[in-house]
Formats: structure tokens, C-alpha cells, sequence
């Protein structure tokens, strides 16, 4: 079947154009989705999720070549899957809980993300941490740098989550008592 006929029975809502697609374009589509995210499955997922916005666009859209068009949905679903995969890998839902955490430093928890940016805190923050022994301050590093969930952190430790608990709770109390020294509180 040709692009144009494709096209035509999208235009005219038959769900056959769907078959159509994923028979003349679904292995090459799959196979430029999987380069991409780098995971099979995923890769399914995407090229179904391709079909359903082709559906959803075609008309008003009338693209000159279907294969270019659904190969442009197709990367720009896949970077997006691919990027949002990357931004969890980098503590996504955690930002707002290591926050919160910090917060009990100062006195408002809005004041966090404005001391934090600050440069004079950071150095104080660095110095502080280098004081620190190797365990405490890897623990550390890894929930308040890297933003990861407490149970992850146990894992990578090999430590009991309540012993990261803890180890940050000391931290966090050692911090504050360093900065009121250093007069930053």
C-alpha cells in the first residue's frame, strides 16, 4: 500500500491505515526508536504511541511523506521518553523531599533554594563536608548532590536504611551547628 493510500484512509478515520503503517514502516520505526532509547520495550511502546498521535494529526495534516513524518513523531517521542528517563536518574521526585529535609537548617524552607545558590554558603558547605568522614560525607553527597532516595543510597552503602537515616540526620545537625559557627545562620 502506498504512503498516499495510507494517508487517504487516515483521513477518511479507517483504522485499517494503522495496520497499514505498522506493516510497511513498524520495523524500521522500532529499530530507530530502539537506537535511540536503547531498550526494546521501550521501543514498542514508542511506536505505538507514534500510530496514536499520527492518528490524532492526520488530517488536518496532510504530510508530502508519510515516512519522514512519522520518522519526526517518532524521534521527537523517543527523546522525550529518553530525557525524562535521565532527569529521574538525577533524583526526579526527589528534589522537593531533599529540600524539605534541609529545610529544618533554617528557619523557612522558601530561604533553602536561595542559601543554597548562594556562593559563600557552598564554599562553607564544601569546607564542612571535607571534614567529614569518607562514609558520612558519600552518604551525604548522594542524597543532597545527586538527590537519591535513601533506599538507594543503603544499597550502593551496603548499609541499613535506617543507618543512612541516621548518618544524615548527624550530618544535617553537625552542618547547622558549623554554619551558625561560621555565622551563615
Amino acid at each position: 500500500m502506498t504512503d498516499e493510500a495510507i494517508i487517504t484512509l487516515l483521513e477518511n478515520r479507517d483504522e485499517s491505515a494503522l495496520l497499514a503503517i505498522e506493516r510497511r514502516y513498524g520495523g524500521a520505526g522500532r529499530n530507530l526508536a530502539a537506537q535511540i532509547l536503547g531498550n526494546e520495550e521501550d521501543a514498542q511502546e514508542v511506536f505505538q504511541d507514534t500510530l496514536m498521535r499520527i492518528w490524532n494529526a492526520i488530517p488536518p495534516e496532510h504530510p508530502e511523506s508519510l515516512f519522514s513524518y512519522l520518522c519526526t513523531v517518532l524521534r521527537r517521542i523517543s527523546y522525550n521518553r529518553r530525557e525524562k528517563a535521565r532527569t529521574e536518574k538525577r533524583g526526579g521526585g526527589q528534589q522537593a523531599l531533599v529540600l524539605d529535609e534541609l529545610s529544618e537548617i533554617t528557619a523557612d524552607s522558601t530561604d533553602v533554594e536561595e542559601i543554597v545558590s548562594e556562593h559563600l554558603l557552598r564554599d562553607a558547605v564544601n569546607q564542612f563536608l571535607a571534614g567529614l568522614k569518607p562514609e558520612a560525607r558519600s552518604v551525604f553527597i548522594q542524597r543532597y548532590g545527586n538527590q537519591r532516595p535513601v533506599q538507594q543510597i543503603a544499597d550502593l552503602y551496603g548499609l541499613s536504611e535506617s543507618k543512612v537515616k541516621v548518618t544524615l540526620l548527624r550530618t544535617r545537625k553537625k552542618l547547622r551547628a558549623y554554619l551558625k559557627k561560621e555565622g551563615l545562620l
